[in-house]
């Protein structure tokens, strides 16, 4: 995953948080999830 694709799914995740689309809990597990599967692309590289 490309950076500026990360950033745009944080920044979407984010704004779903922010208009209380999703709870804390569901905010907190997917930012986990974008940053540990970027992380993992980063280390196969």
């Amino acid at each position: 995953m490309k950076r500026e694709e990360l950033k745009k799914q944080i920044d979407e995740l984010m704004n779903q948080y922010a208009d209380e689309k999703i709870d804390g809990d569901t905010y907190a597990q997917k930012m986990m999830e974008l940053t540990t599967s970027a992380q993992d692309e980063a280390d196969e590289d």
